[in-house]
């Protein structure tokens, strides 16, 4: 099990992957980095975990319309993308969203 530093959002974080999935990750969180930039307008408003939802849920509706044949999604990943690793780590981004809200409405 391979310890990967990312960043997303001007925060860093360390997450754990298999070995050799290491660049994989990177460039997963640079995607996600990029797009977050984009849905938000580079501007904060609300939340962190808020903003993290919200584009978690733009990438989902973007992989659910692809799926569905609706819509010419432009991939910005390397062609090689696998949808059901793109859904996988939606769906892993979406739990870890949901943990840190969980958390912040606890403090």
């Amino acid at each position: 099990m391979a310890r990967v530093d990312i960043e997303v959002n001007g925060r860093p974080y360390q997450l754990n992957c298999e070995d050799g999935q290491e660049q994989r990750l990177r460039d997963l969180a640079a995607y996600l980095d990029g797009r977050i930039q984009q849905v938000t307008g580079g501007v904060r408003s609300g939340t962190e975990a808020q903003m993290l939802v919200v584009t978690a849920l733009v990438l989902a509706d973007e992989l659910h319309d692809a799926k569905a044949g609706r819509g010419a999604v432009t991939p910005t990943l390397a062609p090689s993308v696998d949808e059901a690793e793109v859904a996988a780590a939606v769906e892993r981004i979406a739990a870890r969203i949901e943990e840190v809200a969980a958390r912040l409405e606890h403090a």
